[in-house]
């Protein structure tokens, strides 16, 4: 037995029973992150229970009741009656209006309520919508927040890859000066300002480290997965230039954006509420069928039971509620204000927010082509400080500077990277247009 845990032991240390590496694309990512959030099978969830409150609206129903009694103790009604002999005394008689046991089945149909249940029926239905909406809003918000966070693990994995490479030119600058220093080609400042710059360059390769650990983290939590699960992002971030017209973007965002179309049912709720508090100054009527049996013995014979039926058309009509009515009438014209000016409010947001990440789309693709053009220039301008400083043309100072010149350079270039995919990602939901072509 000892012998087998060991054997087990040695595979795990060696690595055979780990998991293997997850290779993921960002579509992969997002299927995984909607099949397992809890947040979106929350939504999935509210829409069976909107079902089901559906099925109580359906008032337009008849309401069928059955129900039986047996009685265990009465007491009876005793009654005089006159002696029919002059001088006679009178004779008590008891009179029993209800057998022992009964039975009674009773429909009740709605026949007027003012609209009252229909009205109730639509904002049901209403309910129902909403809760899709609700949906499919949290599918774009999960589809929104997997990209930003796959995006950003991609970016930081680059912005690694960059500080990595400026402490391989610190490190390599820093064993080239130590080396002429030792033949007595360098002073002792250049040495210590060489030995400067490798240090400084060191934490921010951690802090980009222990940053892409955590987005890494974040993202398997997001999708469901272990935490000691390997992921690998498949895919490079590049960029290409999308084509954007602003009037289409305008009008996608004012009809499609989920939060406004939720608005716009709220709305049609108030209306309906609003017709319902004014249905209840009118009178309801409902048409009542009762059907009874009465017994005093539990036999089921059908001679051992009476029988009667009853139809009636029953009405009520509340005459005066107080001030009640008139306050919920007064109650609903002002939220339907209120509805009124949030959905301008948010139509005004929507604008701004889509002029915003118009304009930033096409500011940061201008900023990625200079981006280019800056590492590109600041790598040549690296050549050309080694080169220079060796010939004793420049300073320490000047070659430190152009590393840093060209980390900037890089750092900047992932920056408008990062920012261009994730304005287009964020334009797409609120305008329900695919940028790459059709609808989202």
């Amino acid at each position: 037995m000892k012998r087998i845990i060991f054997v087990l032991l040695l595979l795990a240390g060696m690595g055979f029973a780990a998991e293997p590496p997850l290779d993921l694309t960002v579509e992969q990512a997002i299927d995984l992150a909607l099949a397992n959030n809890p947040a979106h099978q929350a939504s999935q969830q509210e829409i069976r229970q909107y079902r089901y409150r559906l099925m109580q609206a359906f008032g337009f129903l008849p309401e069928a009741t059955l129900s039986g009694s047996k009685i265990l103790d009465q007491k009876l009604m005793t009654i005089e009656i006159p002696s029919f002999v002059p001088g006679g005394e009178p004779t008590k008689a008891s009179l029993r209006f209800q057998l022992d046991y009964s039975f009674s089945f009773q429909v009740v149909q709605p026949v007027f309520t003012g609209g009252k249940i229909l009205f109730n029926y639509k904002n049901a239905e209403l309910d129902l919508r909403l809760a899709r909406e609700r949906e499919k809003n949290s599918r774009s918000d999960t589809i929104l927040n997997v990209r930003k966070s796959f995006y950003n693990i991609q970016i930081m994995q680059q912005l690694l890859q960059a500080h990595q490479e400026a402490l391989a030119l610190a490190s390599g600058n820093f064993q080239n000066v130590r080396n002429s220093f030792e033949l007595g080609m360098a002073s002792q400042y250049d040495l210590l300002r060489a030995e400067l710059a490798l240090s400084a360059v060191k934490p921010d390769v951690l802090r980009v480290e222990n940053l892409l650990a955590t987005s890494l983290l974040g993202l398997k939590l997001m999708l469901g997965l272990p935490p000691a699960q390997e992921v690998r992002l498949q895919g490079e971030l590049g960029y290409r230039q999308v084509q954007l017209e602003l009037a289409a973007l305008l009008q996608g965002s004012l009809n499609n954006r989920s939060e406004l179309r939720q608005l716009r049912m709220e709305q049609k709720k108030i209306d309906n509420l609003l017709k319902i508090t004014w249905a209840q100054y009118v009178p309801n009527f409902s048409l009542v069928a009762a059907f009874s049996y009465q017994s005093d013995y539990f036999r089921l014979r059908k001679s051992n039971w009476e029988d009667y039926y009853s139809v009636s058309l029953g009405m009520s009509w509340p005459i005066f509620t107080g001030l009640k009515r008139s306050a919920q009438v007064g109650e609903m014209n002002v939220l339907k204000k209120i509805m009124d000016l949030s959905v301008r409010q948010l139509g005004d947001a929507t604008r701004l927010q889509v002029e915003s990440g118009y304009r930033t789309i096409r500011q940061e693709y201008e900023n990625i082509q200079m981006g280019l053009k800056n590492v590109e220039s600041a790598r040549e301008g690296v050549r050309i400080a080694e080169l220079s400083y060796k010939e004793g043309m420049i300073t320490i100072l000047e070659l430190n500077s152009s590393y840093n010149e060209l980390t900037r350079a890089k750092v900047n270039y992932l920056q408008a990277l990062y920012n261009y995919h994730i304005a287009i990602a964020e334009l797409e939901k609120l305008t329900g247009i695919d940028l790459n072509g059709g609808v989202a």
